[in-house]
């Protein structure tokens, strides 16, 4: 993938490209079922819908629970950035004026 745009370099592109590489490793199944019929024209399809849509609840649940953690480095990367690089007090009253809920620790994270 090119990170580039009009020949600079994307902002927190290795955000991006680590995200890119979550994503290519997903593996993602769609099958429509028309679910606007009664239930005596079901087929099998139909009446596997409703086990398929619970499958699919309780695997979107354990999904990476680690995205939450990386989304919030990134907009504290973000925040530390529009603060001016002013340290971590700075970027978290501009993360908080801005109502990023984001917390010290994260901010921490990505001031070194």
């Amino acid at each position: 993938a090119n990170w580039e745009r009009k020949g600079k370099l994307l902002w927190a592109a290795n955000i991006w490209q680590d995200i890119a590489a979550q994503v290519e490793k997903l593996t993602v199944k769609v099958q429509h079922v028309d679910a606007h019929i009664p239930k005596s024209q079901a087929n099998e399809k139909h009446r596997n819908n409703k086990q398929v849509d619970k499958a699919a609840k309780v695997k979107v649940s354990q999904v990476d629970l680690d995205w939450q953690h990386k989304e919030d480095l990134f907009l504290a990367r973000w925040a530390h950035d529009a603060s001016g690089h002013q340290g971590r007090d700075a970027t978290y009253r501009c993360a908080r004026d801005r109502r990023m809920d984001l917390t010290i620790d994260s901010i921490s994270q990505v001031i070194l």
